[in-house]
């Protein structure tokens, strides 16, 4: 593979890291606006000046938004694991076509992934998504037992 062809490939790559970027972005963006509205419903519940009625009402309307936060956090994930796989098929193309003094990219990958594993043991096993996905639960759930706990 000559010098131009692994440079189509590493901008192929690089739009796909690009991508994936931009949904964690997407996701993280959107989650933040959800959590500030569940938040400042929260302190506005706290004020007297609202009627039962306009309570539940605020809390149904908070519990759906965080549903849809959890599906719209997996909807993230999905399309950003995607762009991942992709990036990863480019990555091994690149890797086996452009070693560096014997090693490859996918070799030096593997074992700073070993290093970084043994040294994050028991953190390195939770999945980063479901604490995203129980960010928004927690919220509903919230929610959830004030709308119960006002009736």
């Amino acid at each position: 593979m000559n010098n131009l062809e692994l440079e189509v490939w590493l901008r192929m790559y690089e739009e796909q890291v690009r991508h994936a970027r931009h949904h964690e972005t997407l996701r993280t963006q959107s989650t933040n606006v959800i959590i500030v509205l569940s938040a400042a419903a929260l302190a506005f519940f706290s004020s007297e000046n609202i009627s039962t009625g306009q309570h539940s009402m605020l809390m149904i309307v908070l519990i759906v938004a965080n549903i849809y936060g959890v599906v719209m956090s997996m909807k993230h994930y999905e399309r950003n694991r995607l762009h991942l796989e992709v990036a990863a098929r480019y990555r091994s193309l690149l890797s086996r076509h452009s070693g560096i003094q014997g090693k490859t990219l996918n070799e030096e990958r593997k074992i700073g992934r070993q290093k970084h594993r043994s040294r994050f043991a028991i953190v390195g096993k939770v999945r980063a998504h479901w604490l995203w996905y129980g960010l928004h639960v927690a919220i509903a759930a919230i929610f959830l037992i004030l709308l119960f706990d006002s009736t």
